[in-house]
């Protein structure tokens, strides 16, 4: 790292360093550098610690280093530095003068900088980082810094994210901003102790920073009812993936977090995390069995299954949607019974609504089912309810009559209310229905014996669009597509055809 005159020169690893005094390399000219005091970097942005300490230890005075200059060749240092290219370009004083002070640059770090730079050596303990990742940022060394993430990477943890986060902003290191914005990102809800308290702002950019990304398509069983263990059972209780976008194969990203031979449960997707909310069947005693409530929240950048707080209500067969930042349970049936809904079966009218940075769920108001000629059918295969900036919507039959009827839940006001025109017999023959969807207008698909029918009902027009006839077939399940393996990612709804 150092310089000797003319063709003596030679490189030199450096004991001690604070600034720089820089050789050019030519003839032996040297930038003789007025060596700087290594003090902390800047006495505004107090350097967190990465190690953990004795508490009854009396903490370390703090050592000042004595002045160091050295000679460097400024051609090399150029070449890795963007500080020291601008510089050596500039024609200022410092430049023809051969001489620089860095008061903001302490030694070791500077030090550090210098051996990578020259021997690429990367020898930097868990106590220089943040200083030699400072140091990095100011003198723009890229190459430096990206090594310097990694190191930071194993040290963090709930206990220094934030406030390393605060140093980065106060030292202006957008590199290291950047990785601790994708370490709390990637643990959002993990962290909800520490992230549901960030600005608003911030929290947003950290949910926004997940959903970056190549999507996936992801595949589960969400209810077993009559498979019995076996090799069948083991590969239905896998979690699949498939790359979209180019070319991949199915792989088996993870499995189900639970062991039972019976289950079931509806799907919802929340700030790019995948939520299983339900039951499955455990032994009770010898002979006999009882239904345990019970949700998971699988965060695909992690790949690894949570499990979340139950639902309030035993049920199952439910619908599921999502409006701002809250997931509303909606419908469904009584958990405990194996026995498929039929008219004699009650619905739930009561709906819930989950908070993912509290972990809780809570009655809002329940669907307005006073009117027993009403019928509505809820269900995770056949979801007939979908959110619209902050409204639920859910569709339903007037049983006497068979006509069509939009229920809208105001998320702010926590109510319900009739969507009328109805749709009637007269308007199209749709006894059965398969799904509700989209923004404006909303769509319906149903059908019939001979076909299947495509309309829409535009919320804010109050008016049911033309029905245009499908080719007959079946609907029914939903779906969810991720990203790749290590980016953040998207997760969108689409229906299942078969």
């Amino acid at each position: 790292m150092g310089a000797q005159q003319d063709s003596d020169r030679d490189t030199r690893h450096v004991a001690a360093g604070g600034a720089a005094q820089v050789a050019s390399g030519k003839s032996g000219a040297q930038w003789q550098g007025k060596a700087c005091t290594a003090h902390e970097p800047l006495q505004d942005s107090p350097r967190p610690c990465l190690c953990p300490t004795d508490a009854h230890e009396p903490a370390p005075a703090p050592l000042t280093p004595p002045s160091v200059a050295r000679q460097v060749d400024l051609e090399r240092l150029a070449e890795e530095s963007a500080y020291f290219q601008a510089l050596a370009r500039s024609g200022m004083q410092e430049a023809v003068a051969r001489q620089l002070e860095l008061p903001h640059v302490s030694s070791g770090a500077f030090h550090a900088i210098l051996e990578f730079v020259f021997t690429g050596h990367f020898a930097v303990g868990v106590e220089e980082l943040l200083s030699a990742g400072q140091a990095a940022s100011y003198l723009q060394v890229p190459a430096f810094l990206a090594r310097c993430w990694p190191a930071l990477n194993a040290h963090l943890s709930p206990h220094n994210c934030l406030t390393l986060l605060r140093f980065a902003e106060a030292i202006g290191c957008p590199e290291m901003r950047a990785e601790l914005c994708r370490f709390l990102s990637t643990e959002l809800l993990e962290l909800a102790p520490i992230t549901r308290d960030l600005a608003s702002v911030l929290r947003e950019e950290l949910a926004q920073l997940r959903e970056r990304g190549p999507l996936q398509l992801c595949l589960l069983r969400k209810e077993n009812l009559g498979i019995q263990p076996g090799p069948e059972m083991q590969a239905l209780r896998g979690l699949y993936r498939l790359p979209l976008g180019r070319v991949g194969t199915w792989h088996r990203a993870s499995t189900l977090p639970f062991q039972a031979k019976k289950w079931s449960f509806s799907a919802a997707q929340l700030l790019n995390y995948l939520f299983l909310i339900g039951g499955y069947r455990e032994p009770r005693g010898t002979r006999g069995f009882t239904f345990r409530m019970a949700a998971f929240r699988y965060n695909p950048l992690a790949n690894r299954w949570q499990p979340t707080a139950p639902l309030l209500k035993r049920r199952r067969h439910f619908s599921t949607a999502v409006s701002g930042q809250h997931i509303y349970a909606i419908g469904g049936w009584y958990l405990d019974s194996l026995l498929a809904p039929d008219v004699s079966t009650a619905l739930y009218a009561a709906v819930e609504r989950y908070d993912p940075w509290h972990d809780t769920w809570a009655f809002v108001s329940s669907l307005p089912l006073t009117d027993i000629t009403f019928a509505i059918s809820l269900s995770h295969d056949v979801p007939l309810c979908t959110a619209q900036a902050d409204c639920l919507y859910a569709l339903g039959s007037v049983r006497r009559t068979g006509e069509k009827l939009l229920l809208r839940y105001d998320v702010q006001a926590d109510t319900w209310q009739e969507l009328l025109p109805t749709l009637t017999k007269a308007d199209t023959d749709l006894p059965g229905l398969y799904f509700l969807g989209g923004s404006e207008p909303l769509y319906v698909l149903g059908g019939n014996a001979r076909e299947n029918v495509l309309t829409s009902f535009s919320p804010e027009a109050r008016r049911w669009g033309p029905a245009r006839s499908l080719p007959r077939c079946a609907l029914a399940g939903q779906g969810v597509v991720p990203a790749s393996s290590w980016q953040p990612r998207t997760w969108a709804r689409c229906c299942g055809w078969s």
